[in-house]
């Protein structure tokens, strides 16, 4: 067999190792805390912005919540008084019947009355966001490469353990670790092959 010599391919490159990541990666937690209803998605599942991932119930924050409603029907019931009970010493002060420290001290109890009942429509705005959060929704699309819970977990809010990892992996991140000695090799714009 005879074999015609060709001319060579130029090796003018240096091999370096590089890591393959996902564009955009991210560990989902929760954010209220209870019992893991069910879950919707497992390793390998592609999602989409917003779907709906787990269902946690939260039996305690329920409770809070209602709690929180009844203090803030509590607060109304007495501003609905302070106010009614403010007007009349108003009234009651032209005709010199009450004393002005009486009458102010009146008005400075509706003003307290107000305060209270816009502290607890916060406390309930508060705890009405908390429980949006029994549903654990995906931040952006991608695949689900990891799931560490079950129905019937615990799930502890802020801090506690990762439910699912979540992957956007179209299109990838290429890391290379260039060497000092060749970072002035590399251009802007260069090319180069993986292997």
């Amino acid at each position: 067999e005879i074999v015609l010599p060709v001319p060579g391919k130029s090796v003018s490159g240096i091999a370096l190792p590089a890591e393959i990541r996902a564009y955009v990666e991210a560990p989902i937690y929760a954010r209220a805390g209870g019992y893991l209803k069910r879950w919707l998605v497992d390793i390998g599942m592609k999602v989409e912005a917003g779907q709906l991932l787990a269902e946690i119930e939260t039996p305690e924050l329920d409770q809070q919540l209602a709690q929180a409603q009844a203090e803030l029907a509590q607060a109304n019931a007495s501003l609905a008084l302070a106010r009614t009970t403010s007007e009349r010493w108003v009234g009651l002060l032209k005709t010199s019947s009450v004393s002005e420290q009486e009458t102010a001290e009146k008005q400075a109890d509706y003003e307290l009355k107000k305060a209270n009942v816009d502290a607890a429509q916060a406390n309930v705005r508060r705890l009405e966001q908390l429980k949006s959060f029994a549903n654990v929704n995906a931040p952006f699309a991608g695949t689900i490469t990891s799931r560490q819970t079950d129905v019937g977990q615990l799930i502890t809010a802020g801090g506690g353990k990762e439910l699912f990892h979540l992957a956007q992996i179209d299109p990838l991140r290429i890391y290379v670790r260039v060497p000092q000695s060749l970072s002035r090799s590399v251009k802007p714009g260069q090319k180069a092959d993986l292997i």
